[in-house]
């Protein structure tokens, strides 16, 4: 893991897509100051896990590129997001209101 302190702006930087980086410094930008800590530290478990995940998907990729498909023993899942992608619209909701 790292051994610097997170920021904001290196959170960002950490992000790996620029619609993921969008979605932080809107969430940042609009949080109550009550709810700034809880929001920069789900971010950076979500940066956390995604660098923690980095080895695995490179050996991955270097697999596919090789072989021309994944290992045998991969296994995908899917991740349920329905409860997250329902709190989001009410919220957008609520504030469009």
């Amino acid at each position: 893991m790292r051994e610097q302190t997170w920021t904001i702006d290196s959170i960002a930087h950490a992000l790996p897509h620029p619609l993921t980086r969008q979605k932080f410094l809107a969430e940042i930008n609009l949080a109550p100051v009550d709810q700034l800590s809880m929001i920069v530290d789900k971010w950076v478990r979500f940066v956390e896990q995604w660098e923690a995940g980095r080895d695995h998907v490179e050996q991955l990729r270097d697999h596919f590129k090789e072989h021309g498909h994944l290992p045998a023993s991969y296994e995908a899942s899917l991740i349920d997001v329905t409860d997250k992608v329902l709190e989001d619209a009410e919220r957008i909701r609520r504030g469009a209101a």
